[in-house]
């Protein structure tokens, strides 16, 4: 008889893997979570969580971890002008992922699941009836496998489920001093070179400022950056040796998210947003998906895991579609959006709701199709 170490064990303690855990633990189902590093840890990120992802995390409050509730959203052209609108109350938050993950992987042992942190996976295969995975310290042994190991995940590699699209964020947390000189809004700038954007977030005592694109690398990285603080004079802020890297896998219309007894979600999916780069909201959305599919494999249906990756394309990339043709429009002909839609505040008020999350891609581009870009003008 083979014994097992878990139910279900999750590979990954980030959003994902900490929300799939608490859920499949609340079920009473046998959860075991392994984190490559030792918690709290620090990830890059924008860290901006939505009015959607707080009700995606419902019932778990989160105020402790949040670092600012975002007064207003400005916006700037590639011709230097911009635009600012008063955000709806507790539409967009930030937090420090080193704060949010660890909160996040408290609740999941809260509900009964068990952690192994600062032990990397180094492989995964199917054996017999179920999963194997092998970390730098032992081998374990589970029905079900559920890989929400980032953007670089080891899971999705030995199943062959890595994605092939990716998109490239840089992050740089600046100093305290930074916050004292800013307004607390979020800051997005939109040049012509980037094929992307650059940002600014508040962060509680200090502000993290980065770039995002979809080139395959950062053009010209270093000079883009200098330039973008220079402008709003935070560069004396700036320490060059914190700036981080990362890629953001984009899952493709053929992607698989299962094979055999595993599944993978958020980065490890690939499931961010294409235009923002966002991907706490999916990361949290496909793990709630996955707890629930997996309880129901569990109890029977061999065929749940396939339904995982059909519902996720039916649910998550059908609005990945959409968001990536919306980045495609701004970020190739960004003065021109400027220009005709964007410096209208009612237009910046639906921007700052698709942001938050309110709002869908699909239905703004089935409100634009039927209608025109006129639609946007109106709230």
């Amino acid at each position: 008889m083979i014994r097992y170490d878990a139910d279900v064990i999750v590979v990954g303690a980030g959003p994902a893997g900490a929300t799939a855990a608490r859920f499949l633990a609340a079920w009473g189902i046998n959860v075991l979570l392994i984190e490559r590093f030792r918690l709290p840890r620090y990830k890059p990120c924008g860290g901006a969580v939505t009015k959607r992802t707080l009700q995606l995390l419902a019932p778990l409050d989160i105020s402790p971890v949040i670092e600012t509730w975002v007064k207003k959203l400005t916006v700037q052209s590639p011709n230097g002008d911009s635009f600012t609108v008063v955000l709806p109350d507790q539409l967009i938050a930030t937090v420090m992922r080193n704060k949010f993950d660890t909160y996040l992987t408290d609740a999941a042992l809260a509900s009964g699941a068990k952690l192994r942190d600062g032990e990397p996976v180094l492989r995964c295969e199917q054996v017999k009836e179920g999963m194997e995975i092998v970390t730098a310290k032992r081998i374990y042994r589970c029905l079900i496998l559920i890989g929400a190991d980032g953007a670089n995940s080891v899971v999705a590699q030995h199943l062959g489920l890595k994605q092939k699209r990716k998109a490239v964020s840089l992050v740089a947390e600046l100093s305290a001093e930074s916050s004292e000189r800013w307004d607390g809004s979020i800051h997005l700038h939109f040049p012509f070179s980037l094929n992307g954007y650059a940002w600014c977030f508040p962060k509680g005592n200090h502000l993290s400022a980065g770039l995002y694109t979809h080139l395959p690398s950062i053009p010209n990285w270093r000079d883009n950056l200098y330039r973008y603080l220079a402008n709003l004079e935070l560069l004396n802020c700036l320490d060059w040796r914190k700036v981080k890297g990362h890629i953001i896998p984009i899952a493709g219309k053929k992607s698989v998210f299962h094979k055999g007894n595993a599944i993978v979600v958020g980065d490890a999916a690939g499931v961010a947003d294409p235009f923002t780069g966002e991907g706490i909201s999916w990361a949290i959305y496909t793990g709630r998906m996955a707890a629930a599919f997996v309880r129901v494999f569990l109890e029977g249906e061999t065929d749940a895991l396939s339904d995982y990756t059909r519902s996720v394309h039916e649910e998550v990339l059908s609005e990945m579609t959409a968001a990536h043709w919306f980045a495609r429009l701004l970020f190739t002909f960004p003065q021109f959006c400027f220009q005709h839609f964007l410096h209208h505040e009612p237009v910046l008020r639906n921007f700052a709701k698709l942001l938050g999350g309110e709002v869908s891609y699909r239905q703004l581009w089935r409100k634009a199709l039927s209608k025109g870009f006129s639609f946007l003008m109106h709230s």
